[in-house]
């Protein structure tokens, strides 16, 4: 994915501007019910995802091959499940799809790691 690290800042910065937005709603009307929320909003989405965008920039290299394609989409399947979850947790409707979207978030993060350790010596 040649312009994988565009694609992650752009999300992560629509994620900054969502999760700002929601700050602003529980500032105006004192209403913390969507804290959860607005926290995985702008920590696993904007600043994970546009830190992964660094990543890929600093490092074209990673780009290369279809686990970095497989990675992206994870991790942003991931940021997309977690503030749904988080957001039917607030509303005691469960927290499966929390969970799930958390269980690809560590496995997006895993492959991450092994890109990076497995890639090193290109790296420098």
């Amino acid at each position: 994915m040649a312009n994988i690290d565009r694609a992650y800042v752009t999300i992560g910065l629509a994620w900054l501007l969502l999760g700002m937005l929601i700050g602003f709603y529980m500032g105006a009307t004192g209403d913390n019910k969507y804290l959860d929320v607005h926290v995985a909003i702008l920590l696993g989405g904007f600043v994970v995802l546009t830190f992964y965008g660094v990543i890929y920039r600093l490092w074209p290299t990673l780009k290369d091959g279809a686990l970095a394609r497989v990675q992206f989409w994870l991790a942003a399947i991931a940021s997309l499940l977690i503030p749904i979850g988080t957001t039917m947790i607030a509303n005691q409707m469960g927290s499966a799809v929390a969970a799930g979207g958390s269980a690809l978030a560590i496995v997006s993060a895993a492959l991450m790691l092994w890109s990076f350790w497995s890639r090193a010596d290109e790296l420098r």
